[in-house]
């Protein structure tokens, strides 16, 4: 009994992976986006998202100009973890509704990049400038006064 139980178990995966091969080739939108394995893309995206807020928590305790001041760290977290969330799930329930979603997020996503980008480059590019002025102001040597003697 043991034997014909593997046997047959066998051809159901051997004859299931044919089809799911032609389904996976199809060109459909839904097979091209569940080809591409959104569930990866997902994890890196959730990562990230991880890793922004706890950005924003220890930007929240600075005194100094960053971009905490408009919670960016908090909401593109927040989008982030969407993101990843959403990809992870369409992957595991495909569905027309879900890839729509799923790609709604990521374009809504990019463009909260984009604007966090617009307001943090102008604050990195002031720091490095003070920071690199405070560097040659520490190198320039103090002027020797004439009264001091040797």
């Amino acid at each position: 009994m043991e034997g014909t139980e593997s046997t047959t178990r066998q051809e159901r995966t051997n004859g299931d992976q044919g089809t799911d091969s032609n389904v996976l080739l199809s060109n459909k939108p839904l097979h091209r986006f569940v080809q591409k394995e959104p569930r990866s893309l997902g994890i890196v995206v959730l990562i990230f998202g991880c890793a922004e807020l706890l950005m924003g928590f220890q930007l929240a305790g600075q005194n100094t100009a960053s971009s905490n001041g408009i919670y960016i760290p908090f909401w593109q977290g927040a989008l982030f973890l969407a993101c990843g969330i959403l990809s992870i799930y369409t992957e595991l329930h495909p569905s027309k509704k879900m890839v729509t979603v799923c790609l709604a997020i990521y374009v809504v996503s990019i463009f909260g990049i984009i604007i966090s980008m617009l307001y943090r480059i102008p604050l990195l590019i002031r720091f490095n400038w003070s920071t690199q002025t405070q560097i040659i102001l520490q190198q320039i040597p103090l002027p020797r006064s004439e009264t001091t003697s040797n």
